[in-house]
């Protein structure tokens, strides 16, 4: 046990180094499809992104705007995303203790069914290029939509959560 704890200090202690680090520059403003901005629909928006961050990839197809962003917190929140209506992202992911799963060892989906893993943290996602604890998916366009479909997780089919959203 030993062996273990003396790392972990280490690394919570340099992660803790380089993120209270003084940042003298602004942070880069991220427009629709990276820096430079594009097109796409909706109303194009920024993100502000930290000096000391790489820049982000944004996928040209996936621009951000306004819009988009508040349909994703919405649907984050959505429980008509799970086959009995019960069960959001949120669920798995709660804001309020980091987007993580609250000392669970394992994610129960709405079935009651324990998953094989716990639910993993939702931190700086658009810099990750492989998601779930298997990397199994490449981008997180892609990541989005197996929850929903997982028997285990949410339990749904997509046909049927839009015929729902749209009713």
């Amino acid at each position: 046990m030993r062996t273990r704890t003396i790392p972990l200090i280490v690394l919570s202690l340099l992660s803790l180094a380089v993120g209270c680090r003084r940042d003298d520059d602004e942070p880069t403003p991220v427009g629709p499809s990276g820096p430079g901005g594009g097109s796409g629909t909706g109303t194009p928006t920024e993100v502000a992104i930290p000096a000391n961050f790489p820049p982000m990839p944004i996928p040209a197809d996936n621009p951000f705007t306004v819009e988009g962003i508040a349909l994703g917190r919405y649907l984050f929140y959505e429980e008509l995303l799970s086959g009995n209506n019960t069960m959001s992202c949120a669920t798995c992911h709660s804001q309020a203790v980091a987007f993580t799963d609250d000392g669970n060892q394992f994610s129960t989906g709405i079935d009651g069914i324990s998953g094989t893993r716990n639910a993993m943290a939702l931190i700086n996602l658009a810099w990750d290029t492989r998601y779930f604890w298997d990397g199994r998916v490449l981008t997180l366009e892609d990541q989005v939509f197996q929850p929903v479909r997982d028997p285990i997780e949410m339990h749904d089919t997509w046909p049927n959560v839009v015929a729902e959203l749209q009713a």
